[in-house]
């Protein structure tokens, strides 16, 4: 059975709940700013999404929708037609923390994240955000296998061996799209090494 897209996003909370690698600011810390958890996702929004990321086009090795992968996050969030929200614990203002900012209503499931005050990837669990392809959450593994044939490499998911991951590696760049029930239940594109991190900051 497919994994309801609200189970994947309390896995994702509870990997993020280890962001960072270092304490989170204590409460009162004068650069951080206010964190808000993100809505439930909401499975009758998807027109409401694609609506608003009309105007982005395609999730490409560079990035998406005006956001470049190797961009501070504070002029990434300017960019991004909606607003672009982070934990509780997260401060933009050390350089050196990672964290992810995720897109509020109605964009549901897309979510960046950043290391080193660079945007290093982008997160997908929902049906808004396409490659140039057209691929996506729902997409068939079929479909992209027939696309990219032997450029594809193919592994199992570091926590859920029933779920394989397909990996299109560009230089620097990957593509990893994750499926179950032989299609893509969630995906992600960025750069190396934050591609990589399964934990996302842990």
């Amino acid at each position: 059975m497919r994994m309801p897209v609200a189970a994947l996003a309390a896995a994702l909370a509870a990997a993020l709940a280890a962001c960072g690698g270092s304490p989170a600011p204590e409460a009162g810390h004068a650069h951080a700013p206010e964190a808000v958890e993100p809505a439930p996702l909401d499975p009758n929004a998807n027109a409401a999404e694609q609506a608003a990321l009309a105007s982005c086009g395609a999730v490409t090795a560079q990035g998406y929708c005006g956001i470049a992968f190797g961009m501070p996050p504070a002029e990434a969030r300017t960019k991004f037609p909606v607003g672009l929200e982070m934990y509780s614990g997260s401060d933009p203002s050390d350089p050196n923390r990672c964290f992810e900012m995720f897109a509020v209503a109605p964009v549901q499931g897309v979510s960046f994240l950043v290391e080193m005050n660079k945007v290093g990837r982008i997160d997908v669990l929902s049906e808004g955000a396409r490659t140039a392809d057209g691929f996506g959450v729902g997409t068939p593994a079929a479909d992209i296998r027939a696309r990219y044939g032997a450029d594809l490499s193919e592994q199992p998911n570091k926590y859920e061996p029933e779920i394989s991951e397909l990996v299109l590696s560009e230089t620097g760049t990957k593509f990893v799209f994750e499926i179950q029930d032989g299609s893509v239940r969630a995906w992600r594109a960025g750069v190396i090494p934050t591609i990589d991190y399964v934990e996302h900051c842990g």
